[in-house]
């Protein structure tokens, strides 16, 4: 039912009264006459018409099926009949329609047949509008489940310790630190020298848990330290290099590395043996500093702070080291798990939530059980649609 369109005890009130009467008016035509209101009628018809409308018969094979089907409808009918389940009068137009439709006079068996339209739309009525009253009582019923399930959803929602737009505020604060944290580790990247960088990632990595990829099994970075940490004038053009700048080297060719860096084979067995590793920090680069607001406080208290003296390192490149100090007292001083617990709460539960912190939530359950209560001492007032529908 679309919002707004919900039932109300005095549309129901008033709706299930009309029907009720309009039902007893309906079942005072036809309640006395057996099989109609329950159906039986309509499936002997509906076996009739289909036998005349499949009456088109070409062999003597088809008219022997037809003559067994006859035969068959007219055995039922007369066991209904022996069983009282239809009334006399409905027996004798139905045999005569069979009686028809036997010595292939299918006009004269349609026609017995429509003698019938009357009674059986007078029947179909009485179930349309005991349809409409059990549409129109269940939803009732379903209108005060969903109030009650509602209500108890409502009622454990607890009131958030900070605001919306504290929480939002919030939200927004984490992802300004990530979004320059980041801009920071990539500049760092793209700008610093390896014989600077590498040895600042690597340490990053084995410690400290900033989220700076660690060598995985089978990567070495030893001899690439070892050939930065090289003075001599040959490799200082190779130490310039930043690190894109030495993941582009595994694609220069022999000739060239030994032309501008002196050994080919040195600068590539170097680049292979870290190059696992390398290539997870270029994969990692735009994850490896960043938080989420929804993380454990206990292991932010301890990442954070890492984070933020990695950015020192890097350098005065932008503001991240600031706002990541910003969080780091937030989290110090409980700020942090608050606005947290309250941005997920805003997050969950949506509205509801934000009316909970302005003390409106209270009134709507409580026009919630009213309206439950009110459905539910209208809803006794009525009879059970099964019922209503037995008589």
């Amino acid at each position: 039912m679309p919002p707004g369109d919900e039932p109300t005890a005095e549309s129901f009130e008033s709706e299930a009264a009309e029907l009720l009467e309009s039902i007893g008016r309906a079942r005072k035509k036809v309640e006395g006459i057996a099989g109609v209101l329950d159906g039986t009628l309509d499936r002997y018809r509906e076996r009739i018409d289909r036998l005349i409308r499949e009456s088109e018969v070409d062999n003597w094979r088809q008219v022997r099926i037809f003559t067994r089907d006859v035969e068959t409808i007219a055995a039922d009918l007369g066991k209904a009949s022996k069983e009282k389940r239809l009334s006399p009068r409905l027996v004798a137009w139905l045999d005569a329609a069979l009686r028809k439709a036997r010595r292939r006079d299918f006009y004269g068996a349609r026609k017995a047949w429509r003698r019938l339209d009357r009674i059986a739309e007078q029947g179909a009525e009485v179930r349309r509008l005991q349809g409409r009253y059990r549409e129109a009582y269940r939803s009732i019923e379903s209108r005060i489940r969903q109030l009650r399930t509602q209500v108890e959803r409502l009622e454990k929602i607890p009131k958030p310790p900070t605001s919306p737009e504290a929480a939002r505020a919030f939200n927004e604060s984490v992802d300004r630190f990530n979004e320059a944290s980041t801009a920071a580790y990539l500049d760092f990247l793209s700008r610093a020298r390896a014989d600077l960088a590498i040895p600042l990632l690597l340490d990053a990595g084995q410690g400290g848990g900033i989220g700076v990829p660690a060598p995985p099994p089978g990567s070495d970075p030893d001899p690439l330290m070892r050939l930065l940490s090289n003075a001599s004038p040959q490799v200082d053009t190779f130490r310039g290099r930043t690190f894109y700048g030495l993941l582009e080297l595994p694609g220069y060719s022999d000739a060239k590395l030994t032309h501008i860096y002196g050994d080919s084979r040195l600068i590539r067995g170097a680049l292979d043996e870290a190059w696992s590793w390398l290539k997870a920090i270029r994969e990692d680069e735009r994850r490896s500093l960043q938080i989420q607001w929804s993380e454990d406080a206990l292991m932010l208290r301890r990442r954070v702070p890492s984070v933020v003296a990695f950015l020192e390192r890097l350098g005065k490149m932008n503001d991240a080291a600031d706002r990541g100090r910003e969080l780091v007292a937030s989290l110090n001083d409980g700020r942090f798990e608050s606005l947290q617990t309250a941005a997920r709460l805003y997050a969950t539960h949506g509205e509801a939530a934000e009316r909970k912190w302005r003390g409106a939530l209270e009134k709507d359950i409580d026009g919630m059980r009213k309206e439950a209560a009110e459905l539910s001492a209208v809803l006794k007032k009525f009879t059970d649609p099964a019922k209503v529908e037995s008589g």
